[in-house]
């Protein structure tokens, strides 16, 4: 069931886009715009170009005081200033999954397939549907002949979130989604439906991250508590099983492989650990066991053995499960056991797997760079007093 903060309608931050039409000396209509805010809420703006028709066709660089103004891409084409809800966040929505999120303003990634593309490509519907009414809003006022001011108030739009009311002309509002992280890597915002992602900037995926921040110190958390330690080795198992599924399908959707290579991916579950290291590696080159210590291969190893134990078997050992696991120690029919110590253990382990993956994973897929590297020399430059 969504709490109360999910799937919640997020109005627009308001403002006025005023259009300045003027004339100079011989007598040529000329054409400025302006926005501004002055309402008590989060704003932001980005800026595209357009065709008259309302298709965008680039993103505009806004640029700073003093800047030379940047030329159209195509000449004729129009301004449109994109203005962010009430927290300063930008819905986008991929033109290939169709999948919708927030953000910042440039987002390069879809969190969701993870293709890449420029920033006015992921454009929502609503935000085309005003853009075009802002290209035909300025074909009409460059087409006329009265100069002077034209104001079109997204204050009204603001106001109108959230209101069974007919809604204004220029109307949208943007959506919250489940799961609000910031990327370690480049600094995003990202606001996407679900937990596990590509951030929105530079397409890192988040896996490691949520595994550090939520998943593994949940697990810790039970364990410490005294829970089940049996059913935290099951779903420690079961969440590095999620992970490999999750990014060996990425993987085979944007790695070009062989079909018997992407065989060894499909419809599978990943219960036998070596079986997986030695896909992995053979298949991607991805080495999940690098720099992990043999005892502890053989601990995790074990255990992912045991997790099945524990989902299908009731906790008690069996045949199979000796003759798989080596596991002398125990006789058919016997309960499983674990300790707090095994559990965390493991929990320690599956970090570090997880770790190694994500980081082959990006060797294949390589983040975009220069968020990354902006990121880097924002946090090297010392912090003022």
């Amino acid at each position: 069931m969504a709490t109360q903060e999910e799937f919640k309608e997020i109005a627009h931050s308001g403002g006025r886009l005023t259009i300045h039409i003027v004339r100079d000396a011989s007598g040529r209509r000329l054409c400025s715009l302006e926005w501004s805010n002055c309402r008590p809420v989060a704003a932001a703006i980005f800026s595209v170009w357009a065709l008259p028709q309302g298709i965008p066709i680039a993103h505009m660089n806004l640029g700073g005081f003093g800047s030379a103004p940047e030329q159209p891409p195509v000449p004729g084409c129009y301004q449109v200033f994109i203005g962010s809800d009430s927290q300063g966040k930008f819905g986008h929505q991929c033109p290939v999954c169709e999948g919708y999120w927030r953000g910042d303003a440039l987002a390069l990634v879809c969190p969701y397939c993870g293709i890449r593309a420029p920033s006015h490509g992921f454009l929502t519907q609503a935000q085309r549907s005003y853009l075009q009414q802002c290209c035909e809003r300025m074909y009409g006022v460059l087409s006329g002949d009265i100069d002077g001011d034209h104001v079109i108030d997204m204050d009204a739009v603001a106001d109108a979130a959230g209101k069974e009311i007919e809604k204004p002309a220029f109307y949208y509002s943007e959506q919250s989604q489940q799961n609000q992280f910031t990327c370690e890597a480049c600094g995003s915002f990202n606001d996407v439906l679900g937990t596990f992602c590509y951030c929105q900037r530079c397409g890192t995926r988040n896996d490691v991250q949520e595994f550090t921040a939520r998943v593994i110190p949940d697990l810790r958390a039970r364990i410490n508590s005294g829970a089940g330690y049996e059913s935290c080795v099951a779903d420690a198992v079961a969440a590095f099983d999620s992970l490999v599924g999750r990014l060996s399908k990425e993987l085979i959707q944007h790695v070009s492989i062989t079909a018997a290579r992407r065989a060894k991916f499909d419809n599978r579950r990943f219960h036998n650990l070596r079986t997986v290291a030695t896909d992995l590696k053979d298949v991607f080159d991805i080495d999940i066991l690098d720099g992990v210590p043999t005892a502890d291969v053989e601990c995790a190893a074990l255990m992912f053995h045991r997790r099945h134990v524990y989902e299908h078997g009731g906790g008690e050992a069996d045949d199979k499960y000796i003759a798989d696991s080596g596991d002398t120690s125990v006789r058919p029919k016997q309960a499983l056991r674990e300790t707090k110590e095994s559990a965390h253990r493991l929990a320690g382990i599956i970090l570090r797997m997880a770790t190694n993956l994500q980081r082959g994973f990006h060797e294949l897929l390589p983040p975009e760079q220069w968020p990354v590297l902006r990121r880097q020399r924002l946090q090297s430059k010392p912090s003022m007093g």
